[in-house]
């Protein structure tokens, strides 16, 4: 399910990805004008995908996107639209993901202790500043 701007309909602001629907159909949950892609799909015993590599292919990157994929208990997620108003509150839990593509957010863990997977567009560089904090 798409997260969109309330502020810019044409403009997705994330993508809330829940384990219990993804099927055996391949689902690409990015649009292809993104930089971080994602799809999901159950595979059977016994699927493969011919050995490969892929190839240089110069990408510019202009902004930071994230992928949080939950491993273990439950999480409570704020997005904030690009004119950082609160928009949207959802949960996630065990094998749950959301992809930030533009916006703000904020989560909280809501379990005794929560295991998630952050993955980020990069290459990272420390000595960039690359967030502001919202006023609360």
């Amino acid at each position: 399910m798409f997260v969109v701007s309330k502020k810019n309909p044409k403009k997705v602001l994330g993508a809330i990805c829940k384990y219990k629907d993804i099927s055996f159909k391949r689902k690409n949950v990015s649009p292809i004008k993104e930089f971080l892609q994602a799809s999901t799909q159950k595979l059977k015993k016994n699927f493969s995908i011919k050995s490969h590599v892929h190839l240089k292919n110069e990408r510019k990157v202009k902004l930071t996107q994230e992928l949080w994929l939950v491993m273990q208990g439950k999480i409570s997620v704020q997005i904030f639209d690009i004119d950082k108003k609160k928009i949207k509150s959802f949960f996630l839990e065990k094998g749950d993901f959301y992809i930030l593509y533009h916006g703000g957010h904020s989560f909280k863990v809501l379990s005794k202790e929560a295991i998630f997977i952050e993955i980020k567009n990069g290459p990272y560089n420390p000595k960039l500043k690359d967030i502001r904090y919202l006023k609360k």
